[in-house]
């Protein structure tokens, strides 16, 4: 029997050359015919009205009540800060025979990055 050889492991994540494990869900390398990130920008629509409401009720705030115009700024200032904390979010994309699988996704670029690699490196150990 053959050993397996594990490349990558980080919590709920395993990638030997025989599987790859992502918490409950186990992929076989041998269906696995190539891997691929993908980036998919963060979405600032929420932000955006956020943001123009405040402005609204603060400008609205400042011709009839103090209140509605510090509420306004609040949540103008709200909608600014969490629009620069925004991140992009990044995928495992695995292609099989049967089509595309998104196997795992997170905000963290570099764990993407060392799944990828190590499944590459799967693929090319199985030759």
């Amino acid at each position: 029997m053959a050993t397996e050889t594990t490349f990558f492991q980080s919590g709920n994540i395993t990638v030997t050359n025989a599987r790859f494990i992502v918490g409950a869900q186990t992929f076989a390398m041998r269906g696995i015919t190539s891997v691929e990130g993908i980036e998919t920008p963060a979405s600032y629509t929420g932000v955006t009205l956020l943001i123009f409401f405040g402005v609204i009720l603060a400008i609205g705030g400042f011709f009839s009540s103090i209140g509605l115009a510090i509420f306004g700024v609040l949540l103008a200032a709200g909608g600014g800060w969490s629009c620069f904390r925004r991140k992009p979010t990044y995928a495992v994309v695995l292609r099989t025979a049967g089509g595309e699988v998104t196997a795992y996704q997170s905000k963290d670029r570099d764990c993407i990055f060392q799944i990828i690699q190590a499944l590459n490196d799967s693929i090319i150990s199985r030759g």
